[in-house]
């Protein structure tokens, strides 16, 4: 009871004290959000509240911005006589699934499905919210603010004032979010659609190498069981349906036996969801060639594909088992990237990522390169691109002053820079993808700066639009080249 007086005081605290003190502070400064990502979760919103008729509502992370067509699903399903305005809900993983549940129930109506699609990730499938990009998504849109819970306004009143800050400091440096590219409002069209055109396969290996899936060992929290299923008590009271479908995954970034995992992930949903799964996730792991930057974001050709799979999943359900009359696109080549191995290859040692060879880690120092100030580390061994790096890869570089990284190191482990007391300097050469980091990649190396490429500075401060983002903790640490 007094922790919930205590949610109430501060959700009051939000919408009272904050307009009288600091909600002024904040109308001072210009708009640094409208045309980034973040902006088009007010715009889902609005096309949430205001269609008219019945709507199929899809639910979820990023995997739905980029997994759906939603014309094509329209289209579709009313081939058959189901007519439904198809609303995307789903965006952004940094801001919380539980965040967009809430967001969404309140809009619930007579005669509305809903389909729950989530990435299979611990993160995910919890109670997270994120206040910080929260804040950013309704920057220019309160109304977000008074649909969720107490408990995230307590959070977000508690955010509010380092919000503040980190716009202030976006105004002072002038480099404010980018508003190209993928991640950018301007890649939606008026139906909330990804219109973006996303040709193939963007990355080294053909999947997410910082980033491998276990679906056997997901883990659902109970905490976030409890508001789904909240959810569905609240949908069944107003006439509307829950559904449980499937996030896409990337066969290639699979760990263990994918049909046992499937299977595991399967049971785990069945027992802490109490609404109609509707799809079957070994239907949802596809070929890499249908993914487009993460083991969850699909590419153009690979969203039809989803979205046949999610027609022919609703239909089913709705007791229509026709098969469909839809072209299946041809799989994408993967999008070619530039893989040249660098004067200072002979400075590194590589170790296979897998058996087949298909890409390197870096592994050590030679002798040579343990005697060296500055080193690149190449894009490409042996003709391989070159992902990563071993945690223990850079001991030895006593003399290594400066590192810098290609486009094509997708990730880098717990305290790498540990075993290099002299090295000041990182150069990421990344500007479209951000590098995977843990938050104990510094770890034991304080005196680290990272340099950036100028155009490619608000990723590093924002986020690519569909992770949490490490990097925003070491903005002191960022500078730009």
């Amino acid at each position: 009871m007094k922790r919930h007086v205590i949610q109430i005081a501060a959700a009051l605290l939000l919408l009272a004290i904050l307009p009288a003190g600091l909600l002024g502070a904040g109308l001072s400064l210009p708009a640094c959000y409208q045309d980034s990502y973040y902006a088009q979760l007010p715009e889902l919103y609005r096309r949430l509240t205001h269609s008219p008729g019945k709507r199929l509502i899809l639910v979820g992370g990023s995997n739905v911005a980029f997994g759906v067509d939603t014309g094509l699903l329209e289209r579709t399903l009313a081939q058959y006589g189901y007519e439904y305005t198809v609303c995307p809900f789903g965006l952004y993983a940094a801001v919380g699934a539980g965040a967009m549940l809430e967001l969404s129930q309140g809009q619930l109506r007579e005669g509305d499905v809903v389909v729950l699609a989530v990435e299979p990730t611990d993160e995910t499938l919890s109670d997270y919210f994120g206040a910080s990009a929260f804040w950013k998504c309704a920057e220019e849109a309160p109304e977000l603010l008074l649909g969720v819970s107490p408990a995230h306004q307590a959070a977000l009143a508690g955010n509010y004032v380092g919000f503040l800050q980190e716009r202030a400091s976006i105004c002072r440096s002038g480099e404010f979010p980018a508003a190209g590219g993928v991640y950018a409002k301007s890649s939606f069209d008026g139906d909330g659609n990804l219109s973006f055109y996303r040709a193939g396969n963007v990355m080294a290996l053909g999947w997410d190498t910082g980033a491998p899936v276990d679906l056997g060992a997901v883990s659902i929290s109970p905490e976030f069981a409890g508001q789904v299923n909240g959810y569905c008590r609240a949908a069944e009271a107003r006439g509307a349906e829950v559904y449980l479908s499937f996030s896409p995954v990337n066969r290639s970034a699979l760990e263990g036996d994918e049909q046992e995992g499937a299977s595991a992930y399967f049971r785990a949903c069945l027992d802490a969801f109490r609404c109609p799964v509707i799809s079957d996730p070994n239907r949802y792991i596809l070929d890499s060639g249908w993914f487009y930057d993460s083991n969850f974001h699909l590419n153009s050709a690979g969203a039809a594909v989803r979205t046949r799979l999610l027609a022919e999943d609703l239909l089913a359900q709705w007791g229509c088992y026709q098969a469909l009359d839809l072209p299946q696109p041809d799989m994408p080549e993967p999008v070619p990237q530039e893989a040249a191995e660098a004067e200072d290859s002979g400075c590194f040692l590589f170790s296979p990522i897998d058996e087949a060879g298909s890409g390197y880690l870096v592994s050590g120092l030679t002798q040579a390169g343990m005697e060296q100030a500055s080193l690149t580390v190449p894009a490409s061994f042996a003709g391989r691109p070159v992902v990563g790096v071993e945690p223990r890869a850079l001991e030895g570089g006593s003399a290594l002053e400066e590192l810098r990284l290609p486009e094509s190191i997708e990730s880098l482990p717990d305290g790498v820079f540990s075993g290099c007391p002299r090295l000041t300097r990182l150069v990421l050469e990344h500007t479209g993808r951000l590098c995977r980091i843990t938050e104990r990649t510094f770890d034991g190396a304080p005196q680290v700066k990272c340099y950036v490429p100028t155009a490619a500075y608000p990723l590093y401060r924002d986020g690519d639009g569909c992770e949490t983002n490490p990097w925003a903790a070491l903005l002191e640490r960022i500078f730009r080249y």
